[in-house]
């Protein structure tokens, strides 16, 4: 039998090495105290503590069903991690990405990559600075000031808002413009359930809705909300 030379041997066991990352999963490590700020860790999406009470969970049931196949989560949302902080009492609170946090468990993830943005000691603080940042949204679904202790303790006991999903699908379609401004969504979602006078909305009427929407979006009385498009054409 013929045998490679030694320094051939050594080169490709240093080859082998070399290429193991990219064959191997995503790896990070988990989310703790010890991560620094601003850095990247593995957090569990069961632990998660929302800061705001509902999402639209027609668009979360609708991208849940198009995600098909075995999906490695903590890589995919590497290219984006979910921005969490931690609080006083060493859990981590979820300041964005609600819907997509959503679609994960959805589809049955139980991980993912999340990026420590904050970090809190003082309980007596906590919720003003976590205001002061705009990182939770102490509002129910018609704009009503709810306390922190109504916000939902777990991503799987959020309440449905179907006027947040009308609003993210007048945004995709183009009814207004996405901007920076915070929770913008949510500032659209209560302009068009007042004008619409919160009729309810399912899968059956959503097209319906979305007509009018598109209407509602360019009047005159929605010109202070973020993205505003501008007068009707129409």
């Amino acid at each position: 039998m013929h045998r490679l030379p030694r320094a051939s041997s050594r080169f490709l066991v240093s080859l082998a090495i070399a290429l193991a990352p990219l064959t191997t999963s995503f790896a990070a490590p988990q989310c703790s105290r010890d991560i620094p700020l601003n850095a990247t860790c593995e957090i569990n999406l069961a632990t998660l503590h929302p800061t705001q009470s509902a999402v639209g969970m027609i668009q979360v049931e609708e991208r849940a069903a198009r995600m098909t196949g075995d999906t490695d989560f903590v890589r995919s949302t590497a290219r984006r991690p979910i921005p969490v902080v931690q609080g006083p009492d060493g859990h981590f609170y979820l300041t964005d990405s609600h819907h997509l946090a959503s679609v994960l468990v959805r589809v049955g993830a139980q991980r993912a990559t999340a990026q420590v943005i904050g970090r809190f000691d003082n309980s007596a603080t906590f919720w003003q600075e976590m205001q002061a940042r705009r990182w939770v949204y102490l509002y129910d679904a018609k704009g009503k000031p709810i306390e922190p202790s109504a916000l939902p303790r777990r991503l799987v006991d959020m309440a449905d808002d179907p006027y947040r999903a009308l609003a993210g699908y007048a945004q995709d379609a183009g009814y207004y413009r996405k901007t920076d401004a915070y929770f913008m969504e949510f500032h659209w979602a209560r302009y068009f359930g007042d004008r619409m006078g919160w009729r309810p909305i399912d899968r059956l009427n959503l097209l319906e809705a979305m007509q009018a929407a598109e209407v509602l979006a360019c009047q005159p009385e929605a010109r202070d909300l973020p993205g505003y498009p501008g007068p009707c054409k129409h």
